[in-house]
């Protein structure tokens, strides 16, 4: 029998279409979904937890420079460590394209 290290419920809840209950995301899906939903969340959008979130919005008109480079790769860096205890950030990648920007964790 396999076992699941972990489990998340979806943020969509939408029901399986046969049993109609919400399926959990299991192991690495799950943990991916949580880094998502960490990084897309705001600083101060969470009530009674303000540090909880990632300031990405804030680099979103800023030159795309080194400088910036830096301050964004540390800003995912210092978040994902601090609030998903599951993983171990070995190295966060920022490289600027044409058409956005390439995040590598």
């Amino acid at each position: 029998m396999a076992t699941n290290f972990f489990k998340d419920l979806p943020l969509d809840f939408i029901p399986h279409p046969v049993t109609g209950d919400v399926r959990p995301v299991v192991d690495d899906v799950a943990v991916k979904k949580s880094i998502l939903n960490l990084i897309r969340t705001p600083k101060g959008s969470r009530p009674f937890r303000p540090e909880y979130g990632c300031n990405v919005g804030n680099y979103l008109f800023k030159n795309a420079d080194v400088f910036t480079q830096y301050d964004l790769s540390s800003e995912l860096k210092e978040t994902i460590t601090k609030f998903e205890t599951r993983v171990d950030v070995l190295k966060v990648g920022v490289t600027f394209q044409d058409n956005g920007v390439k995040i590598d964790i």
